[in-house]
């Protein structure tokens, strides 16, 4: 699971022309150029300012997209979201009976410091994630791996399911099958043992290194972070590709001031708002690119209170909203409504479209018992305009059918507590991939996922949909687990953990002296979706 977020601006873009406050919101930036441009320096947009680049830490979009320059990942994704090897030399093998699994390495594999980067970072990084103690927030993806419980319990320092018997070779066995596991945590972040791995593993995730992590694999090398201006990096060059850009300005600003920093020439890549494209589109030297997302924008709903419990209450509100008008007038037609957490074929199961009819919600209120004398907050991250606006029209559309919400604006730490602490009642977010492994929608799904040891942040739990998702990670034939992935589907459709409302297309904007650079849907939480290497500036 992954969380996306952004900071509101100071500036807004009305009739496809941007205001002056925006403008002037660039020229404090250190890190701006004129339009000439730079050869060897990129500055890109970052949605929201960082908090930690750590992939121990909850997921959070920003930490994410700054950890995919600097660390890299057995796997990533291609442009059909299909595992694509990044460190690994070629694809998991995995045994008949999916308890077995062996990566491979590249050889030759280096850290930026020039250490060798083996499979023994790759045994000390899974087996740091697995233990709780280190603050991990993404132990249960390894529970299936043997020896996992016992770890977990504090009965053992390691994993006794993962062992590297030669530099290039991981071995994983598991208590269970297990086959969607490389899927699962194959694009975890990688890192470097010789440098942490004496640090006790108590409290590992709070460790200066990731506020600073000067050591990595990735395409590029951390630099330095200014808070609230710009995380810099510069060109790794013990990277397995020759890389041609010398540095990247990462520049947390919101989506108005990005885009006049593109026209000016002081921004070279950024994501747009759809309100933004016809301006954008209009401009000289720039290219507008595009891809469809494998992750969604949704409400949680908070079921650890009582009055979301009932499933029809949750089918009610998805169906008080018009998420095909979202998606047409907010989007400007750029996405699409989706009805699951599961992606392609896995969706086709998903019969119930919970079409906009605000007296059907009406009556499943009604039927629910739903007392109206009640407010609801919904809690979102600002800065993202698809999201403002979605945040009032969805207030508007609930009112409608006798369900009171009060907008909460809220920062990253805000809404993550209220997450753990349960105080939230519906939040507004979005992101994710389960096109690559669809067993990945346990975790924001699964009973033993519920946040933080999961992204299970709606509390949901339906025992049938845990076992369906277990018998497909049991079974290595595509066939069998594509068939029982439409069940769980069927399944997750008619109780609603999450209100969805829509796939948005990724929709990106370069200055055209930037070549390489192909558009994903997974901007921010896919670690190694992007060829750094091939991207140039001119």
């Amino acid at each position: 699971m992954t969380i996306r977020t952004g900071r509101r601006g100071v500036a807004v873009a009305l009739g496809g022309v941007l205001a002056a406050g925006a403008l002037a919101a660039c020229s404090s930036d250190p890190t701006q150029k004129d339009s000439g441009g730079d050869a060897g320096v990129l500055n890109m947009y970052l949605y929201q300012k960082p908090k930690t680049f750590s992939p121990l830490a909850p997921n959070n979009g920003p930490d994410q997209l700054v950890m995919s320059f600097v660390f890299d990942s057995l796997y990533g994704s291609d442009a059909s979201y299909a595992l694509k090897p990044h460190l690994a030399a070629a694809a998991p093998e995995v045994s008949d009976d999916a308890k077995t699994i062996t990566l491979k390495l590249k050889p030759g594999l280096k850290w930026s410091d020039g250490q060798p980067l083996t499979s023994k970072d790759v045994v000390y990084t899974y087996t740091a994630l697995a233990d709780p103690a280190t603050g991990s927030a993404q132990a249960g993806k390894f529970a299936a791996v043997t020896g996992a419980k016992a770890l977990a319990d504090g009965k053992a320092d390691s994993l006794a399911g993962l062992t590297a018997p030669d530099p290039n070779t991981v071995k994983i066995t598991t208590s269970r099958p297990a086959a969607g596991l490389p899927g699962l945590i194959g694009n975890t972040p990688i890192l470097p043992e010789h440098v942490l791995g004496k640090v006790p593993a108590k409290g590992l995730g709070d460790n200066g290194f990731f506020t600073k992590p000067t050591v990595g694999s990735g395409a590029f090398a951390f630099v330095d972070y200014k808070t609230d201006q710009y995380v810099e990096l510069k060109a790794n060059p013990h990277f397995r590709e020759p890389v041609s850009i010398k540095k990247v300005y990462l520049k947390p600003v919101t989506s108005d001031v990005a885009t006049a920093q593109l026209r000016t020439g002081e921004m070279d890549l950024t994501q747009v708002s759809p309100t933004d494209l016809p301006t954008v589109k209009g401009m000289d030297g720039v290219k507008v690119v595009s891809a469809e997302s494998p992750g969604y924008t949704r409400i949680a709903v908070n079921q650890s209170q009582g009055r979301f419990k009932d499933a029809r209450v949750r089918q009610a509100l998805l169906t008080a909203i018009d998420r095909k008008g979202l998606v047409d007038k907010v989007l400007g037609g750029a996405g699409k409504v989706v009805n699951t957490s599961f992606h392609g074929d896995a969706a086709t199961s998903a019969a119930n479209p919970y079409a906009y009819d605000p007296a059907k919600a009406k009556s499943l209120l009604a039927a629910a018992g739903w007392d109206a004398s009640k407010p609801v907050t919904l809690s979102w991250i600002p800065g993202q305009r698809d999201r403002d606006t979605a945040v009032t029209v969805i207030q508007s559309q609930l009112k409608a059918v006798g369900v009171e919400v009060k907008l909460k604006q809220v920062q990253a730490d805000e809404l993550l507590s209220s997450y753990e602490d349960k105080s939230y009642d519906l939040a507004l977010f979005g992101g994710g991939n389960y096109a690559t492994e669809p067993s990945t929608v346990a975790t924001i799904d699964a009973c033993d996922q519920a946040y933080p040891a999961g992204g299970n942040i709606s509390r949901f739990c339906d025992p049938k949909l845990d076992e369906l998702l277990s018998k497909a990670d049991a079974i290595a034939d595509p066939a069998q687990r594509k068939s029982l992935f439409q069940q769980a589907a069927k399944i997750e459709n008619a109780q609603v953990p999450y209100l969805w409302l829509y796939n948005p297309d990724a929709v990106w904007a370069h200055r055209t002296g930037l070549s390489g650079f192909e558009p994903s849907g997974l901007p921010t939480n896919e670690v190694g979706t992007w060829d750094f290497a091939k991207w140039k500036l001119s």
